[in-house]
């Protein structure tokens, strides 16, 4: 939620005044015996304003990702999935019978939202293979919230290889 901090309104005029004075006209008509002569003082004053009005608004001190109590490290996306929305998703994973159809659905609920490393870590519980765990662990990477604590998934794995190899995975990412 962000909330609107500052709003600062600059209005100014500018006013010009233009002027001009004194409008002679003399007229003779020769052979008649008449002399005329016309004069004319006139003032013409115009007057325009332009007005500028500046409008300048900043945002700040309002929150735009969730805040993990008691964690305060890197975060790798705003906003994890509920528990009540990630239930439903590891029931969807669970519920598959094949091991590529459970990593098929994990990879398209990781892809489209965001979870915490211990909802990463409980997903991976759902696969039997070392292999599809490290696959999902190294594609859930960058779609967890706390990516600090990306360690807690190591207790998921059966074989120090893999734990070596998601490290490499992450130190290189």
């Amino acid at each position: 939620m962000k909330k609107l901090m500052t709003l600062l309104a600059v209005c100014g005029s500018i006013t010009a005044i233009a002027q001009e004075t004194d409008v002679n006209v003399d007229v003779n008509m020769g052979g008649m015996g008449i002399d005329m002569n016309v004069n004319i003082n006139e003032t013409y004053t115009e007057t325009y304003t332009t007005t500028t009005t500046t409008t300048t608004t900043s945002g700040g001190g309002g929150v735009d990702h969730y805040v993990m109590p008691g964690y305060s490290g890197p975060i790798g996306c705003p906003w994890p999935m509920d528990e009540g929305q990630f239930s439903n998703a590891q029931r969807s994973v669970s519920s598959k019978d094949f091991e590529d159809s459970k990593l098929t659905v994990a990879k398209q609920i990781t892809g489209a939202n965001c979870l915490t490393a211990d909802q990463v870590r409980r997903i991976m519980n759902e696969f039997d293979f070392e292999d599809s765990k490290l696959e999902y662990a190294k594609f859930a990477y960058n779609k967890t919230y706390d990516i600090g604590n990306y360690y807690m998934l190591n207790d998921a794995f059966d074989f120090e290889s893999s734990i070596d190899e998601l490290n490499d995975y992450i130190n290189g990412y």
